[in-house]
């Protein structure tokens, strides 16, 4: 446990940069939906030709919303209470294996899957995406292999941000 700790510590001194946003640059655009945004997003992962690869992401990725809960996080703190790049389920990254999928549609929602191994481990991250502005945005992140967690509930504090931990520590 002093460990996960420590490892906490350690990844949480870059999480605000992975999550930062140049509000100078205008939106991504999404003309061709859902999935190709989100493989606009995971191509500057992947892509060493493109991009800053200490900042990944897409200028204006986010939705209003979870830009807000973003910055109400990182005005809290030095540190804010993510420590990881959610996008990818932790700070480094070695993307393999990438298979993105729309899962659900629906007027101006949607749900994006993308399926791969980070520096070896399997990841399957779900996407809530909105339409504002008429531009794909993401309103939520979610990992649904274990150990589980949900951005905004992590953002927000929520006791449920990560449910397999509260599980881990009845069996202890």
């Amino acid at each position: 446990m002093r460990l996960a700790a420590a490892l906490i510590l350690v990844l949480a001194l870059g999480a605000p940069a992975a999550l930062a946003q140049d509000e100078s640059k205008p939106a991504a655009k999404t003309a061709s939906g859902p999935v190709a945004f989100v493989t606009a997003i995971y191509k500057t992962y992947t892509d060493s030709g493109q991009g800053d690869p200490a900042t990944p992401g897409l200028p204006g990725m986010y939705s209003k919303r979870l830009q807000g809960l973003i910055d109400k996080d990182a005005a809290e703190g030095d540190v804010g209470r993510l420590d990881f790049d959610p996008v990818v389920d932790g700070q480094d990254w070695e993307v393999t294996g990438l298979k993105i999928k729309e899962v659900y549609r629906s007027g101006g929602d949607a749900r994006v899957r993308a399926t791969f191994a980070n520096l070896g481990e399997p990841r399957n991250i779900i996407f809530n995406l909105v339409r504002e502005d008429g531009q794909w945005r993401i309103d939520d992140i979610a990992e649904t292999f274990k150990p589980r967690w949900t951005l905004s509930k992590i953002l927000t504090g929520a006791s449920d941000a990560f449910p397999d931990e509260k599980a881990d520590l009845e069996q202890d």
